[in-house]
């Protein structure tokens, strides 16, 4: 926060500047990038970034709406709509009716589909979906990373007024009007911008964790390009630019091992199902 207070003050005081501050903040994108997600993870592991162009039918979210041509997603068909009628308006669209229609009340019930979810998990609020068996955060970090990046999100996208949870976030309703229109508008202008432009990799690459039961994978969009990754699944684009969140791979052989099976959060069969969920996603 201070950072960004002072960073706001010496752009104020010293505007000729601005554009050589923009140039030095901007990230440099991630040069190596391979077909094969495992070569990459590999590469990022032995200590340097890498990317991949991961398959767009092979990915979904911790949600289970996927973004292969046969599933049902949402946010896709609203780009969908939105390319057929330019003027359509967020009161009028798919998305809007989304939120009005699933508006899941603890993190158990947003997994679409999935009905075995942990008992802890029916007692708390949506955001805790991100309760994944195989992450190492505690209930208490998934809370503060979920104020902090929906809140920071918010005042990145012109709106620092919205705050989460009580004017909603993207992935389920209810949400406030306002903060509607501003998911709505954010997909369609960048929806605009990549369809004219292309991909601009400066604006960083796809956040995945890879789940895999060394028969079949699947990519968990997560980590930052959530929006970018419906924007492309959209268009029909057959690969993502992506990368390695937190250098996650996931193997169904390591369940037992997993941090929130041995903390007890998950049960093994539970983890076990909810994996097969999102694997058949």
């Amino acid at each position: 926060m201070i950072k960004k207070v002072s960073k706001n003050i010496i752009n104020g005081a010293l505007s000729v500047f601005d554009l050589e501050l923009r140039k030095k903040d901007a990230p440099k994108p991630i040069e190596q990038m391979f077909d094969d997600p495992e070569e990459a993870l590999l590469f990022t592991q032995g200590g340097k970034e890498a990317g991949f162009y991961c398959p767009t039918e092979l990915c979904t979210h911790h949600t289970g709406i996927g973004f292969s041509k046969s599933d049902w997603n949402p946010f896709v068909e609203t780009l969908r709509e939105f390319e057929k009628n330019p003027n359509l308006k967020y009161e009028d669209s798919i998305l809007c009716d989304f939120y009005n229609s699933w508006q899941p009340k603890s993190a158990a019930e947003m997994f679409k589909g999935f009905n075995n979810a942990p008992k802890e998990l029916k007692t708390l609020p949506p955001h805790y979906m991100f309760l994944s068996p195989w992450s190492s955060l505690t209930p208490e970090e998934v809370d503060h990373d979920g104020r902090w990046w929906n809140n920071k999100d918010n005042a990145e996208h012109g709106a620092p007024q919205l705050r989460f949870p009580e004017d909603g976030w993207a992935f389920s309703g209810p949400v406030n009007i306002r903060k509607g229109r501003l998911e709505f508008n954010r997909l369609t202008s960048l929806y605009k911008n990549i369809k004219i432009n292309g991909y601009d990799r400066s604006l960083g690459l796809i956040g995945t964790t890879f789940l895999t039961d060394d028969n079949e994978s699947r990519f968990i969009i997560g980590g930052g390009g959530f929006h970018r990754a419906i924007v492309l699944a959209s268009l029909d684009t057959k690969t993502i630019p992506a990368r390695f969140h937190r250098a996650s791979a996931v193997n169904i052989n390591q369940v037992g091992k997993w941090p929130l099976v041995k903390l007890g959060i998950w049960s093994k069969q539970e983890a076990t199902s909810y994996f097969n969920f999102l694997l058949k996603s």
